[in-house]
């Protein structure tokens, strides 16, 4: 497994990458991680890495000169799962082809989309033009979502399956409800709690949970607004709404008892490729709101488990976030998102995986 992020990281491709690897293991896999960053666990091998701008919590790595091809000679893998398109994915990559391992690509970030978010379009071309370049070498790429499968597909990738994502019903569940930690979040009561988990940059459209939040509160002013997670925007967001709760990142045991003292998650972005912490949010019992793709858009059934919008449609998106301050509402959407959820286990999507790698290399 060659990465550069990986579990402490708080991304979706850090964790889904770490649940990926212990259930291998849980199989009776041996598995190797090559990653940048600081090594923290079992199998774990570090190569030198440069910190991204803009984004300090990931480290972007860049072995030496045919270090793959010296290590893997020594140690041949039966099969590499290259998770990004970085120098150190790029390397793995070009090793593997040379020594006949075959490799597995996962396409887990929609770059390009995230650079035009930031303005830089023709940049962005180029990096959809060298992503499809990398993925057509593989033996097989694999996409979280059939929105996802639908978008490589239509641009030419001959190779793409897909991969979903679990969700982990006993660490995510209604039961962690808390009147403490609602108390400490600032509610009274049945106050409504509106939150947004998300990385707290541009390419993630928080501008529009802000207005959201800030609508919703016309009709329901007591409502307490609460963004988590970090980002180069957060200092100015906070800045600019005092009236929303700014509490930084949170992870396991104290992010699901957030999700689950909640009642109502706002997930704004356009560039996702699944989108885990919209099942993080069904799994706990949210009354959720999404755009219509990604995960939403294959495990969301409006009305029934979420409501959803045509991508891209602000004023839907706005109109239905005032729905959710019914609790009649909340109550139905709350117990379909559960329903959802217990189908997700991440025993089926590592068996899944398993079952590709045994097919790329021609066993049984």
């Amino acid at each position: 497994m060659v990465t550069d992020t990986y579990y402490p990281d708080i991304n979706g491709v850090a964790f889904t990458l770490a649940r990926l690897c212990a259930g291998l293991r849980g199989r009776g896999h041996r598995v190797e991680i090559i990653r940048s960053g600081q090594a923290h666990g079992e199998d774990e091998t570090t190569v030198w890495s440069w910190m991204l701008p803009g984004y300090r919590e990931v480290k972007v790595g860049a072995p030496w000169p045919g270090y793959f091809d010296r290590r893997w000679r020594k140690n041949r893998p039966d099969a590499v799962y290259v998770a990004i398109e970085t120098p150190l994915g790029f390397s793995a990559t070009s090793a593997a082809l040379r020594l006949g391992i075959p490799v597995v690509g996962g396409y887990h970030t929609n770059f390009s989309d995230y650079l035009q978010k930031y303005g830089a379009h023709w940049i962005g071309k180029q990096v959809w033009r060298y992503q499809k370049w990398f993925h057509d070498r593989l033996d097989l790429t694999l996409v979280p979502s059939p929105d996802a499968w639908e978008k490589l597909v239509a641009a030419g990738f001959s190779k793409v399956s897909i991969l979903g994502r679990g969700v982990d019903t006993d660490l995510f569940s209604p039961a962690k409800r808390s009147e403490a930690v609602r108390e400490e979040l600032g509610a009274r009561g049945d106050t409504p709690i509106a939150l947004l988990v998300s990385r707290v940059s541009s390419e993630k459209n928080l501008g529009l949970a802000i207005r959201a939040f800030a609508r919703m509160r016309q009709s329901c002013p007591g409502m307490i607004s609460l963004v988590v997670g970090d980002g180069p925007a957060r200092l100015k967001l906070q800045h600019d709404h005092p009236e929303v709760k700014f509490p930084g990142y949170m992870t396991d045991a104290r992010l699901a008892d957030c999700y689950a003292s909640a009642d109502i998650l706002i997930f704004p972005s356009e560039t996702e490729t699944f989108g885990n912490v919209l099942i993080e949010g069904m799994a706990s019992g949210l009354a959720i709101l999404s755009y219509d793709y990604a995960a939403a858009g294959w495990h969301g059934e409006d009305g029934t488990n979420l409501l959803k919008v045509k991508k891209g449609d602000e004023t839907a998106f706005l109109n239905a976030a005032d729905r959710l301050l019914d609790p009649s509402l909340r109550a139905t959407l709350s117990a379909g998102a559960v329903h959802t959820a217990q189908t997700l286990a991440w025993s089926g999507i590592v068996g899944g995986l398993e079952k590709i790698f045994r097919e790329v290399i021609g066993k049984p």
